[in-house]
Formats: C-alpha cells, sequence, structure tokens
C-alpha cells in the first residue's frame, strides 16, 4: 500500500470543482433532488403538527422543537444518505476492473476517497443542503439555536460525516469480495434510516429497540446532532454526546484500517 502523501489546497479544490461540474452536468437531477427535499420536508412537518394536534406530549419536546428535529432530519440527507458515500464509486470500479488504478495512486486509499468523498459533501451541502433549510425555516417559522448549540450542532454535524463516510468506505471494502453490494446496500440504508433518528426521534423508542439503538454507530449520524440543534443536548451532556461521536471515529478508524489491510491482501477484480 503507497504511503499517504497527503493532499494539497490545490488538489482538494480540484475535487470540489469537479463535483461543482457534476452537478452543472446533471442540472436536472439537482432540480429533482432540491424539489424532493422540499416536498419531503413539508410532509413531515405537516404530520408532526397533525400529531401534535391529537396529542401535544407525543415526545416530550415542543411542537417547533420537533418539526426543527425532523426537517433537519431531511435536508441533512442531501450529505449523510449513503448513496453519496464512496461505496458506489468502489462498486463501479471495482465492476470495471479499474479499482487498482485507484489503489496504486501515490496516496493512501482510504484518504483518497475521503478527499473525494469530503469534495461532494462541500458542493451537496453548499447548494442542496444550506438552500433546503433555509427555505424550510421561512415556510415553517422554525426557531434558531442558542449560539452554544449551534456551535455544537457544526461540531456534532462534522463528526457525523466522517462517521458515515467510515461505514460507507467499509461497506465499499465490501464490494471488493462479493463484486456486488445492491443488496447489502440497501439492507444497510433500511438499518440505518430506522435506527439512527433521521425523522423519528430514538427517545421515545420502545425498551429493547432503544437499548439496540444506544449500542450502534447510527444515532451519531442524524440523532446527536439533531438534538444538539433542538436544545436536547446542553452543558455536560453536550459535550458526553460529542464524546460518543469520537469514540466511533477512533472505533471506525481502526475497523476500517484493518479491514482494509486484509481486503488488499485478496482483492478480486472483476473485468478488465
Amino acid at each position: 500500500m503507497r504511503a499517504n502523501n497527503g493532499i494539497s489546497l490545490r488538489t482538494g479544490a480540484a475535487f470540489l470543482r469537479n463535483e461543482f461540474y457534476n452537478i452543472s452536468i446533471y442540472r436536472v437531477s439537482f432540480w429533482l433532488h432540491l424539489v424532493y427535499s422540499f416536498l419531503m420536508m413539508y410532509s413531515v412537518g405537516y404530520v408532526w403538527r397533525a400529531l401534535y394536534a391529537a396529542n401535544p406530549g407525543v415526545t416530550g419536546v415542543s411542537l417547533p422543537q420537533m418539526v426543527s428535529y425532523a426537517v433537519l432530519g431531511v435536508a441533512l440527507e442531501a450529505i449523510l444518505h449513503p448513496r453519496n458515500g464512496p461505496q458506489s464509486y468502489i462498486m463501479e470500479q471495482v465492476r470495471k476492473g479499474t479499482i487498482e488504478m485507484d489503489i496504486l495512486k501515490p496516496m493512501d486509499f482510504q484518504f483518497y476517497m475521503f478527499a473525494k468523498n469530503m469534495g461532494h459533501i462541500a458542493v451537496r451541502f453548499l447548494f442542496l443542503v444550506l438552500p433546503s433549510f433555509i427555505a424550510a425555516c421561512f415556510l415553517f417559522s422554525l426557531e434558531l439555536p442558542s449560539l452554544s448549540a449551534f456551535a455544537g450542532f457544526l461540531c456534532s454535524l462534522s463528526c457525523s460525516v466522517i462517521i458515515s463516510f467510515f461505514l460507507n468506505f467499509i461497506m465499499g471494502l465490501l464490494s471488493m469480495v462479493t463484486m456486488n453490494i445492491k443488496n447489502i446496500n440497501w439492507g444497510y440504508n433500511a438499518v440505518l434510516r430506522f435506527f439512527s433518528g433521521q425523522m423519528v426521534p430514538l427517545w421515545i423508542f420502545p425498551g429493547v429497540l432503544k437499548t439496540v439503538s444506544v449500542f450502534l454507530p447510527f444515532r451519531c449520524i442524524y440523532a446527536i446532532p439533531t438534538s444538539i440543534y433542538i436544545g436536547n443536548y446542553a452543558g455536560l451532556s453536550l459535550f458526553g454526546a460529542l464524546g460518543i461521536q469520537l469514540v466511533w471515529i477512533f472505533l471506525l478508524w481502526v475497523s476500517s484500517r484493518l479491514l482494509m489491510k486484509h481486503v488488499f491482501i485478496r482483492v478480486m477484480i472483476q473485468g478488465g
């Protein structure tokens, strides 16, 4: 495996420029995704309003907090959904038999995938997440968080992006062995949606499911940053939540490095 020679600012800017060109080329897909985000935010917002009209104490938080939680979860899907992870790219390269060209680049393969994925996420955050959420603020009159909650949210969101990358990268490594992870990816996406608390908060889960969610990394992707945003974590509990994310980052980094070393030894390449 090649040593990590780092990525310069010029190289990082090239990744960002490349992703911007992709959005410029596939403009219909971009606008469709933006419309989808608006429709989903409108739907979940009014679903929770209807639930609160029937039972105001259904989740234990106020209606504005719950609507903010659900709408933010939809907006963040543009950068945290597994389809935007590196596994799709890796699986396609394996299918075409060209993954060795990425492995043999003069930089660490995982670091290269991370930089490429960050360029993709940065562009989608600027052109999809921000416009969607700003529109939702006017549509639902969302309350803005306190300065400390917003700072904690940004830190937590950064951790969420890294955790999401490591999980998706591990899925991509599996494709080098199984050759195709479409069905596995579908199951992974279903489990992630359920246990991440994207639109339904984990604190209202029944006992067993709530306990299971505590031992999985998925809550670090949506539940923790959105809970920080609405003020459910503050003070020491906020630092505790960030600490949980940092622990998972370390565990997933170690796991992904060990798996990458094992997979590269027995990588199977299909095609030319």
